[in-house]
């Protein structure tokens, strides 16, 4: 299987950028392993850029030391799916402790892909969100939005009372599309424009995607968007399907 993928990653009109991103790819004797995760600093919490990349560091760290050796051993999803949930808690308790020695509170969103053998694994806290494009059901959000409302949030990882993510296995059938993004890069987007710029037929290169990411993040610039937008795709399928 065959995958590109591009990135776009900015600060908007903030003064600093919260947001983090993590885009990985190895090979095992099993065939290839990508990570990709987003992860968006709580407003109006302490150092949401602390919290957003310390959870990125430990998932990252996870990946390497735990999840590729799962997979290259033949371990099935469960597996996995244990795997990250051990991440998780262990992440909050850890971003705990920082916050109780320093007597702030800080959190972040994070929404997680990991693909694997025709396999794909998310992993969701928060209203960061995860887009699935195939050629049958066109653009779909894979996960839910924890807020109330779209205001507050309900759930996200950080120095709070422990929450498991949601989590969601699948197989990738033909070529598909997958799209992570904080809520500063799709407020102001419909489903119509995502298809239009970024379905799977419309695809052809890692240029073409960075470019495409540009122009989406542009237009909610120019609707009056201000927060920071991060964003990854990751186009998957079988190989010969790019030139």
């Amino acid at each position: 299987m065959k995958i590109i993928s591009g990135v776009y990653w900015d600060r908007g009109r903030r003064s600093e950028n919260q947001d983090s991103l993590v885009l990985e790819q190895v090979f095992t004797r099993r065939g290839r392993v990508l990570l990709a995760a987003v992860s968006d600093g709580i407003g109006g919490l302490d150092e949401g850029e602390t919290a957003s990349g310390f959870i990125l560091e430990k998932l990252l760290e996870s990946f390497y030391h735990q999840m590729v050796y799962l997979i290259g051993q033949g371990k099935g999803g469960k597996a996995l799916e244990r795997c990250v949930l051990r991440c998780f808690f262990e992440t909050s308790q850890m971003l705990g402790r920082y916050a109780k020695s320093r007597e702030i509170k800080l959190g972040a969103t994070v929404s997680v892909l990991i693909i694997w053998r025709r396999n794909y694994l998310t992993a969701h806290l928060g209203d960061s969100r995860i887009y699935r494009f195939t050629d049958r059901k066109g653009v779909r959000q894979i996960t839910r939005d924890h807020s109330d409302g779209g205001c507050a949030l309900t759930r996200c990882l950080g120095s709070f009372p422990y929450q498991p993510p949601d989590l969601c296995r699948g197989r990738i059938r033909g070529k598909n599309g997958f799209l992570l993004c904080s809520d500063g890069f799709f407020h102001f987007l419909e489903k119509g424009m995502l298809t239009e710029m970024l379905g799977i037929d419309e695809i052809t290169d890692e240029e073409q995607i960075e470019r495409r990411l540009r122009e989406l993040a542009g237009y909610g610039i120019r609707r009056g968007e201000e927060d920071n937008s991060s964003a990854l795709y990751v186009c998957c399928g079988k190989r010969g399907k790019y030139p």
